[in-house]
């Protein structure tokens, strides 16, 4: 039986309510501050699922789902997929600049250390030092994805097959997506049309466990044609005004839409897109270095957010603060673009059952995988004790303490300066 708190938390959680765009400007703003590497789709889901319940664990996983089938940074997708859930276009908006502040900002500041200095002081100490901490971080991830989604036999089958597609096969995200889809439709089909099959995999098995009562989500989504006809021509506005900035100048054009074409074409993560972005940037228009491209690199592992936010570094070496913000717009504006475009129509279908079994099994091929970067950044970053030392503290501090995660960065940092 509920308790009377219980059954009042739950009504309340349950009465749609309009979050305000500070609300969610602020809760992006520390999301993005937090978040290096995967370690974000976990700081998502504990600001907004666990503490905030603005949604309930499977309308989080269908996010990501729908975050990893669409061109551009997976993290960035998940943001604003999750802004527009909350407040439609204003709050997609909102939720993807906000996020992605802190990684600007960080990346304009190391880039003008680097270009006017020819040096980033303690930069080899934190690289060192962050390297580590983002292995704990991103391991505490992994597991709290997999208890909410990979928790049935068809989930886990689907799970550890993305793992040995991508760790011993070597297969792209794109054959992946395509692999598990087609195996999820294979499984829902026969869920469905044989009742032999279904005493072996019960289509309740499909559905990832239902969330506890507190854990209901306060923004009621409902399809508006008038919501997306608004939407619509916000996106056209946003397209004006930034190809009519891209062909102001010839620099800008080839540094916007360049950016943008990379932004919109290429699928799979931000690390896809690294080879079409030095090509551009190095050999084509020579805004940078090969070297100088090496550097941003390395500094886009030090900020959090995507390793996108290398395209900020090149727009600043090229035309300044203005040239960084233009380039980051344009690395995201595709993406962001095609999620407000889509996204109800997404979660349309995804009230349909055998559209979820379908999803669910996507996003259990995509968490399997996560072992396999988290296999690849244990080689790459755990090279001595202190290193291994680092990663467990933050692992076990950010599991089984309430401290928040921009503490154990920042503390983890002044350490690396030490230890390093």
């Amino acid at each position: 039986m509920e308790t009377r708190r219980e059954n009042e938390i739950k009504q309340s959680l349950e009465t749609p309510r309009v979050v305000s765009l500070f609300e969610i400007a602020r809760t992006f703003l520390h999301i993005g501050l937090v978040s290096y590497s995967l370690a974000a789709l976990g700081e998502a889901k504990k600001a907004l699922v666990d503490k905030k319940y603005w949604l309930t664990d499977e309308e989080y996983l269908n996010g990501l789902a729908l975050s990893q089938l669409l061109p551009g940074a997976p993290t960035v997708n998940l943001n604003t997929y999750i802004g527009y859930f909350i407040r439609g276009f204003p709050g997609a908006l909102t939720a993807s600049i906000f996020f992605v502040i802190p990684c600007f900002v960080s990346m304009v500041l190391l880039a003008h250390l680097y270009l006017n200095y020819n040096n980033v002081p303690v930069v080899s100490s934190l690289f060192k030092g962050v390297g580590a901490l983002v292995v704990g971080l991103v391991l505490n991830t992994i597991l709290d994805l997999w208890k909410k989604g990979v928790n049935t036999p068809q989930l886990t089958i689907l799970a550890v097959g993305g793992f040995t597609l991508v760790c011993f096969l070597k297969v792209n995200i794109i054959t992946l997506l395509i692999v598990a889809g087609i195996v999820s439709l294979i499984f829902t089909f026969l869920t469905v049309k044989y009742s032999s099959w279904k005493t072996v995999m019960d289509k309740k098995f499909w559905v990832p466990k239902k969330s506890s009562p507190k854990a209901v989500s306060a923004i009621k989504f409902e399809f508006s044609k008038k919501k997306y006809l608004v939407t619509l021509i916000m996106l056209g506005i946003l397209m004006f005004i930034n190809f009519a900035i891209n062909f102001s100048n010839p620099l800008y054009k080839n540094l916007g839409n360049s950016l943008f074409g990379i932004g919109g074409l290429t699928f799979g993560s931000g690390y896809a897109m690294l080879p079409f972005i030095q090509n551009a940037m190095v050999n084509q228009y020579h805004f940078v270095t090969d070297k100088e491209f090496g550097v941003a690199l390395a500094l886009s592992l030090l900020t959090p957010g995507p390793v996108t936010v290398i395209s900020a570094f090149i727009g600043y070496k090229a035309a300044g603060i203005f040239g960084a913000a233009l380039a980051m717009a344009n690395m995201y504006l595709p993406s962001f673009a095609v999620v407000n475009i889509i996204s109800d129509l997404y979660n349309r279908a995804g009230q349909v059952d055998k559209v979820k079994m379908i999803i669910s099994g996507v996003v259990s091929a995509f968490i399997g995988t996560l072992w396999a970067t988290i296999y690849k950044l244990t080689g790459s970053s755990l090279v001595d004790l202190p290193t291994c030392a680092l990663a467990l503290a933050a692992f076990g501090i950010q599991r089984f303490t309430n401290i928040d995660t921009l503490w154990i960065i920042m503390a983890g940092a002044l350490i690396s300066i030490v230890i390093f």
